[in-house]
């Protein structure tokens, strides 16, 4: 093998690809004068070719220039074909240059803390619920980031910190004192302490917070609809059972007809569980009553008909 031969053959560009790896395999098996000796049968078997279809393949690189024919030489059945490798550096494959530039000297970066930043875009909610002019956002945000300390990255719980501390702030009076006096600001911040104090709204645009609700009183926003809903089950028990679920999520600050759309959906879930309940309790009266005229009820069928009056669909 001549890595010379081999190095030179791979830069060949005027070839195609079974040309190419003909001359590749003379350059592997030649010697480093160029020198190579070959039988057509085994390297046609090699390169996966006719014997003809090879020696058509040599005859080309041959007009090339690539390849010099020399003797034949006869080795019992077989004939043994002498080549010698005539490769040039001629048709290498082209070599880029590049110029070391030197790199352009980069600007130091500006490192700007969350204290002299600006108001990001997430806290535009935060804000628009409680009315912070588009001119005072950036001074309430520094006020935020320097009494919070903003020790997380995580944006959803930074923006609940944010909403949290915008809640203490327009209660005690340090919110209006940064922004000034707004139009309606003064009356909404009456509405939410005194919602704060007796746990009702008021009004259908006040905002609460759904961990602030007390699932042994239902307010007055909510004590009409689930009194105008005649549902079966104790009015004051659904409420807990309502409270319960939303305060084991997470704390989300929601207006008043939002949470009364909720109210309105879990209504209507419960009467669809007790309509079940009812077909449920009705199918196993009619299956104890059509069993005991015909036989005994088995008791995997007993238990299928219990799960049915509790309202379940039992698949076994």
């Amino acid at each position: 093998m001549s890595a010379k031969f081999t190095h030179v053959a791979w830069q060949q560009t005027d070839l195609n690809a079974s040309e190419k790896l003909v001359l590749l395999k003379l350059a592997d098996l030649s010697g480093n004068d160029g020198s190579v000796a070959i039988a057509l049968a085994e390297i046609a078997k090699e390169c996966l070719l006719g014997e003809f279809a090879l020696a058509d393949l040599l005859t080309s690189l041959a007009s090339k220039g690539l390849v010099e024919k020399g003797h034949v030489e006869s080795r019992g059945r077989e004939q043994i074909h002498h080549f010698r490798l005539m490769l040039s550096e001629g048709h290498r494959l082209p070599v880029i240059e590049t110029t070391n530039r030197p790199a352009p000297a980069s600007q130091p970066s500006r490192v700007t803390t969350l204290q002299q930043s600006s108001a990001p875009g997430w806290s535009v909610p935060s804000f628009d619920i409680y009315k912070v002019p588009p001119a005072s956002r950036n001074t309430v945000w520094q006020n935020f980031v320097r009494e919070n300390g903003t020790n997380t990255t995580n944006i959803t719980r930074l923006a609940r910190q944010l909403e949290d501390w915008l809640e203490y702030a327009k209660r005690s009076g340090s919110l209006q004192a940064v922004i000034g006096e707004q139009p309606g600001y003064r009356k909404e911040s009456k509405v939410v302490s005194t919602s704060a104090q007796d746990g009702n709204a008021s009004t259908s645009s006040q905002y609460l917070s759904t961990h602030e609700l007390n699932e042994f009183e239902i307010p007055d926003w909510a004590a009409q609809t689930i009194a105008f809903s005649r549902l079966k089950i104790d009015p004051n028990l659904f409420w807990e059972k309502f409270v319960v679920y939303y305060k084991a999520r997470a704390n989300e600050y929601t207006n008043v007809t939002q949470m009364l759309n909720k109210l309105r959906l879990w209504i209507v879930n419960e009467k669809q569980a007790e309509d079940r309940r009812k077909q449920a309790e009705e199918r196993r009266r009619q299956s104890y009553q059509s069993s005991s005229k015909s036989a005994d009820v088995s008791p995997s069928e007993e238990f299928r008909e219990y799960l049915r009056g509790q309202g379940k669909n039992p698949n076994f």
